[in-house]
């Protein structure tokens, strides 16, 4: 993995070149709560022959350094400042879940840097199930010990798939998780969204439970110009589930940009 130094701690991420460059924009990826940048690598793999990719460990995630936040517009900030780290004056900017909370965030303050959108598997507000909150309250106090849930992936997931989720999630502290998942529950754009005016890609998992198809077909109807994708055999966690399909519908709204 790279490093960039952000606020005076090590961001690590990670980065694929293409082999024939066909923009002069990178595509970042920011994962959602208690991710890390390793949940990209099959997106990322599927445009390196063409685009440059960027999937960043947000603050206290993976192998970054950082507390991580309680609010969506501070990793928004963060996202900012990291783009100014890495010299990028105009990137496309894409994020699953939380990430895709931050992406809208950052294409309503900061939309001069942004070429396009990738919002996958997320909406304009992400209220978390009480209970679910909770539990992860409990988590990150030491009351209960940690577990893993496989509330994010399809019925039909398998095991492999579910156990490489249930390893990526181990790498970021309860605590920190516990945070993102706070930051979702707070994270309301409903009256704003319709302010984004950028080119996007709306991609959600025809059996996502946590963010459901409504969320994205809000999300559709509110972007003008946005395209929204169902990506089939997939739940929320689509870029592990069916990385292929997700690949082949952002590489297909790249090339229309």
């Amino acid at each position: 993995m790279a490093e960039a130094r952000v606020r005076g701690n090590s961001i690590h991420y990670l980065e694929v070149k293409p082999h024939q460059p066909t923009a002069d924009w990178p595509v970042i990826f920011i994962h959602g709560s208690g991710g890390n940048a390793d949940l990209w690598r099959k997106v990322m793999d599927e445009l390196a022959p063409n685009y440059r990719a960027i999937a960043v460990d947000l603050p206290g995630h993976g192998s970054s350094q950082g507390e991580g936040f309680r609010s969506v517009s501070e990793y928004g900030d963060f996202m900012n400042d990291f783009l100014e780290a890495l010299g990028l004056k105009k990137a496309v900017l894409g994020g699953h879940s939380l990430g895709g909370a931050i992406v809208q965030d950052v294409a309503l303050r900061h939309p001069q840097k942004l070429r396009a959108l990738l919002l996958i598997g997320t909406g304009a507000r992400l209220r978390v199930l009480p209970d679910a909150l909770e539990s992860m309250r409990k988590m990150a106090l030491g009351e209960i010990p940690p577990k893993f849930e496989a509330w994010g992936f399809s019925e039909k997931a398998s095991r492999e798939i579910i156990a490489e989720g249930e390893r990526e999630w181990a790498k970021t502290g309860s605590l920190v998780r516990y945070h993102d998942f706070l930051a979702c529950d707070r994270f309301d754009i409903i009256g704003e969204v319709e302010k984004i005016r950028l080119p996007a890609l709306i991609a959600c998992g025809q059996e996502d439970r946590l963010t459901p198809i409504k969320y994205s077909q809000f999300l559709n109807q509110k972007l003008p110009g946005s395209r929204m994708e169902l990506i089939s055999g997939a739940g929320h966690m689509v870029m592990l589930e069916n990385p292929k399909d997700l690949s082949k519908a952002i590489l297909s709204f790249l090339g229309g940009l």
